[in-house]
């Protein structure tokens, strides 16, 4: 994950006015079908934990349409660290 940070200051008449940002950019290549794939040893363990962050994702968003009060975030890395991102807080 790459994350950017980005933060513009202009004054106008008299005011300070500060934009702030987040860019989110996320590698998810190697989240293929490991059998197919024939993947073995640190690959298939990479493409494991892939394909887990990105059901844990979906469970998320499910959590998030269904307007659920707890919304297991902490369950990856991945939702973690973009909670911000896919909470409504964007």
């Amino acid at each position: 994950i790459f994350t950017l940070h980005l933060e513009v200051e202009e004054t106008v008449a008299d005011v300070r006015v500060v934009r702030t940002s987040c860019l989110h950019l996320v590698d998810l290549a190697g989240s293929e079908r490991q059998q197919k794939a024939k993947s073995v040893g640190v690959r298939l363990k990479e493409a494991s934990n892939i394909n887990r962050s990105l059901s844990v994702f979906g469970n998320v968003i499910l959590h998030l349409a269904m307007g659920h009060k707890h919304v297991p975030y902490r369950d990856s890395k991945l939702t973690f660290l973009l909670r911000n991102s896919i909470g409504g807080n964007s």
